[in-house]
């Protein structure tokens, strides 16, 4: 029977697919850009908006058909003083997120565009407007729900001489109000807005000093509590759920001969707002890990910390939190090494290496840490090209990456070869992860010199948009997941 049961698993593993992939022809659109902001697609036409001119300071919204055809195009922007933040494609229009500074003011509004021409329909629908006076400064940002139909903006307002002034609102895929709060907080560190429609805001403080906000349209509440994690490079909300706030840091310090800080360890800080207790699970980073984090030869390879010049030292330079992804029984943090190369101050190249991702549990604890082998270094124009994003699909977490073409799948433990966007062979890898930790991978062809850019986006019917681009061609692909 157990022979049965094996045999049964390793088929199940052979057979098991992500999906199926299905590619529209060869067009020119998206090969004029490596910056596009995906605003939506009904299946019929995809909508962006795209840097223009040699200063890139001009967007201009741009709609093509599958087959990468422009049907329309309009200039948005002129300069820095008017702002695109992105926006949805609704059944009511194109909605995107303006802001615009005139002299000491701020207007943040929403601007309404036809579907088929992208002319402004009406006038535009003011969010919000600030009127200030020489000296104040003022500031927007915005944050996404994870399951992303809620948008939160933060208004920062500081006047001369005065304390930060911020104000919080939630708006519907519609850029329509659904509240908008004053808040005492005055720390900007992370945003969380979960899918019900809370947001979170605050901060933290070296050793361990965390303060965060949460309003609700009617209520703000604000919590401080502390925890002795010495020298914290990131930290992240990841969840909020039945009043626990889920924190994802990393840890990392630095002896007085060394110039860079390394993490050493990831840590999950889960804060009971009711019995006010905290639950503390530390991982330290292990030699395989930091094997694959590197790409090494083997996962028991040798290791000498190039930047420590010591032995056994497993500490991980560059090492950022670039993830959360909240769910209903816990959430994941995803991890990797990135840096920019600079000449002269200019940057002129983009590397990321391996990838780690960590569940937490209700509990507040980690159930597993997997770690695999990723090598991408793209010159700096084509950074989007290495965009290794995870996206939050019903079947787990789903990641779709370009890597080097190989005959064989090739074992987490030995290296991969390394793969240049638009200069290597490659081949598209999608991978959807359990929340066991098992992961099902599945590779699709694609053409010689092109790769993926950007990440997939979900589309209406649950299918899921991808781009990829060559140097002078390329095409929409659609993912159907099983």
């Amino acid at each position: 029977m157990t022979l049965c049961l094996l045999a049964l698993m390793l088929a199940a593993g052979v057979n098991a697919q992500v999906g199926e992939m299905e590619s529209y022809k060869q067009g020119k659109g998206l090969a004029k850009t490596f910056e596009p902001q995906f605003i939506g697609s009904d299946g019929q036409q995809a909508v962006f908006v795209q840097m223009a001119g040699r200063t890139k300071k001009k967007a201009e919204l741009v709609s093509y058909n599958m087959d990468q055809k422009e049907l329309g195009r309009v200039r948005l922007t002129e300069n820095d003083d008017l702002r695109c933040y992105g926006g949805y494609l609704n059944a009511s229009g194109i909605d995107l997120l303006m802001a615009e500074w005139k002299g000491d003011d701020m207007k943040v509004y929403r601007d309404r565009r036809d579907k088929a021409t992208l002319q402004p329909q009406g006038e535009p629908l003011v969010l919000s407007e600030y009127h200030g006076s020489k000296g104040d400064k003022m500031a927007f940002t915005i944050q996404p729900s994870a399951n992303e139909e809620l948008l939160a903006g933060i208004y920062i307002i500081g006047r001369e001489g005065q304390p930060v002034e911020m104000q919080v609102g939630l708006y519907s895929r519609e850029l329509e109000e659904y509240w908008k709060m004053d808040t005492r907080c005055r720390k900007l560190d992370f945003v969380y807005v979960t899918d019900s429609g809370e947001v979170l805001i605050g901060g933290y403080n070296n050793p361990g000093k965390f303060t965060v906000t949460v309003l609700d349209g009617e209520n703000e509440t604000n919590y401080d509590f502390e925890e002795n994690f010495g020298t914290i490079s990131e930290a992240r909300i990841a969840r909020y759920a039945k009043g626990k706030i889920y924190i994802v840091l990393a840890h990392s310090g630095r002896t007085k001969n060394e110039i860079h800080p390394m993490v050493d360890y990831i840590a999950s800080l889960c804060y009971d707002t009711k019995r006010q207790e905290n639950t503390v699970d530390k991982h330290v980073i292990t030699k395989v890990e930091y094997n694959r984090l590197n790409n090494n030869f083997k996962d028991d390879s040798k290791v000498k910390n190039v930047m420590s010049n010591k032995k056994d030292d497993y500490r991980v330079v560059f090492f950022s939190l670039n993830q959360v992804m909240p769910d209903k029984d816990g959430c994941y943090a995803m991890f990797d090494q990135s840096w920019r190369v600079t000449v002269n101050g200019t940057p002129s190249e983009w590397n990321r290496y391996g990838m780690m991702v960590a569940r937490i549990g209700n509990d507040g604890k980690f159930e597993w840490v997997n770690t695999f082998r990723i090598y991408g270094p793209s010159v700096w124009s084509s950074r989007s090209m290495s965009g290794y994003r995870w996206v939050r699909t019903a079947n787990g977490p789903m990641l779709v990456w370009a890597e080097a073409k190989n005959k064989k799948e090739i074992p987490d433990d030995e290296q991969v070869k390394v793969y240049t966007p638009m200069n290597s062979a490659g081949m598209l890898t999608a991978a959807l992860l359990d929340s066991d930790g098992s992961m099902v991978r599945q590779h699709f062809e694609m053409p010689a010199k092109q790769s993926l850019m950007g990440h997939p986006h979900k589309l209406d019917n649950g299918d899921y948009l991808l781009f990829i681009r060559g140097k002078s061609q390329g095409y929409f692909a659609k993912l159907k997941l099983k």
